[in-house]
């Protein structure tokens, strides 16, 4: 996974901090389609390895392994509805009622959200 960014700023330890444009998924035909509601130029922050020593105002190419996105991605969307149906089933099989299972289960959710964002504040930590 690529994308384009300019340098903004330099930062400690060999990294930069890069603005980009999010682009959309759909092919960045919004005249058309309209249903992005304009993510294409929401503008992005991030901070990046400077291996190329570029300086500010340097136009780059951030590069970034699919393999990763998705496993974030994972993370983030199934470890909570997992953990929902954990919890549901724990709360069913031990006969406690639909609604006292659901709660369990929403418990757990929660937990699997805190455990992603509690992730992605380590990984920012690096």
């Amino acid at each position: 996974m690529t994308q384009q960014g300019t340098i903004k700023k330099l930062l400690p330890n060999g990294l930069a901090e890069v603005e980009v444009t999010r682009r959309s998924a759909c092919g960045h035909d919004c005249a058309k389609c309209g249903g992005c509601g304009g993510l294409e130029t929401q503008t992005l922050y991030v901070t990046a390895r400077n291996h190329a020593h570029a300086s500010v105002g340097d136009r780059v190419l951030l590069e970034g392994e699919t393999r990763q996105v998705l496993g974030f991605a994972v993370l983030v969307y199934l470890l909570p509805l997992v953990l929902f149906f954990v919890g549901y089933g724990v709360g069913a099989g031990m006969k406690l009622g639909g609604g006292l299972s659901a709660l369990i289960g929403g418990v757990l959710f929660v937990v699997g959200i805190l455990a992603a964002m509690w992730y992605s504040h380590k990984l920012k930590l690096r």
